[in-house]
């Protein structure tokens, strides 16, 4: 049975509309977030493999050096600039404690590249030993 002046259609009222608005704002600013976070993190994953890198290389020509036979600076600093940051460079080179049997043939080579992000300093660290002079080898045994 019909009833005359009733409207049997369904239609959303403005409270739903206004709550349906609330929750999609609520999310968007979320994904949002989370979006510029996910940015920031690449940034600075970004800023340390370039940082990596140039400390590979360095430490690469250390070795390579010690290799020809070059005695290595005992330490060095400069600033290496790239296309969207300056990394500061230190290279320190120590002595090994005379108590081992390898302290007259190598030294410590410790690399360290730093740079501002946000409001701190970050940093990456690499060392290795490295050959100070020829290592004699017995020939005719």
């Amino acid at each position: 049975m019909w009833l005359i002046g009733v409207n049997n259609s369904r239609a959303f009222t403005l409270v739903e509309v206004m709550i349906s608005v609330l929750i999609l704002g609520v999310g968007l600013t979320s994904v949002a977030n989370s979006y510029i976070l996910a940015l920031r993190g690449a940034n600075s994953a970004g800023n340390n493999i370039s940082a990596l890198i140039i400390a590979k290389e360095k430490l690469e020509n250390l070795e390579l050096a010690s290799l020809k036979g070059a005695e290595p600076f005992s330490s060095a600093a400069e600033i290496i600039k790239s296309a969207t940051k300056e990394y500061n460079y230190q290279q320190e080179i120590t002595q090994i404690a005379e108590s081992e049997d390898l302290a007259k043939y190598l030294v410590s080579a410790c690399l360290t590249i730093s740079w501002p992000e946000k409001n701190s300093s970050k940093n990456v660290t690499l060392a290795t030993y490295l050959l100070k002079l020829a290592i004699p080898t017995k020939v005719g045994i």
